[in-house]
């Protein structure tokens, strides 16, 4: 079908580490998108690492030397070791009036000094990437990124309230189990692919079982369909 090529099976192009990318992923609660988010996170190389925890559930596991960091957020401190880069936590206040402001700063922290290699995990993008409220820096991210050293992992249910850039932008869209024709519709229409055919694929790729998904490619404008990952 014309701008909409045939969904290929696993394995799909493997994640080069040393270009800074943006992968998005949508679907209901428990559908797997925060677990493949979470593999991602954790064996993602060379990089310094930052989760923004929204709500204080992104738990990259016991096994990991995590830094944890307090309070408002807007540099991330040195690494200990010049040569081996390290895994921060900044879990957000969502009492404080200066909330989203906040988790903004912390996008700037991963993006500033530029020559800093980081990647960001954000498991509810909703709260950083709000339609027609996007903060300052997470803009940037969105509209910049390619002129940084900055990846992002971005989570969220639906793309209903996201700021569509955090989609349209991501080289790899990764899609669960979204139910609603209309969110489906959104990303079809974002990423280019006839609604059409998204959702015949996204329903096929249902039936193969719980939490398997379909990832678009950005650069190759391609459909995969990927199986469940394996938690480590």
């Amino acid at each position: 079908m014309s701008g909409a090529p045939a969904p290929g099976e696993w394995p799909y192009p493997a994640i080069d580490p040393e270009k800074n990318q943006i992968l998005a992923f949508f679907g209901r609660k428990g559908s797997g998108k925060s677990a493949a988010a979470r593999e991602h996170f954790r064996h993602w190389p060379g990089t310094d690492r930052l989760i923004i925890d929204v709500n204080g559930d992104a738990d990259p596991g016991d096994d990991l030397d995590v830094i944890t960091l307090h309070g408002p957020l807007v540099q991330l401190p040195p690494r200990r070791d010049p040569k081996v880069p390290d895994l921060f936590r900044w879990i957000a206040d969502p009492k404080a009036p200066s909330f989203h402001e906040d988790i903004d700063k912390a996008i700037g922290a991963a993006l500033f000094p530029r020559d800093r290699k980081v990647l960001i995990w954000i498991d509810e993008a909703g709260e950083a990437f709000p339609a027609n409220r996007t903060g300052p820096n997470a803009r940037l991210l969105l509209h910049q990124s390619r002129h940084f050293k900055t990846s992002a992992l971005l989570c969220g249910p639906r793309p209903k309230g996201l700021d569509p850039l955090a989609y349209a932008q991501a080289d790899r869209v990764v899609m669960f189990d979204v139910p609603s024709p209309l969110d489906r519709q959104r990303l079809a229409e974002t990423i280019g692919i006839p609604a059409a055919k998204l959702s015949t694929v996204m329903d096929e790729t249902k039936r193969r079982g719980d939490h398997w998904s379909t990832m678009y490619h950005a650069n190759e404008h391609r459909l995969y369909r990927i199986p469940p990952f394996e938690l480590t």
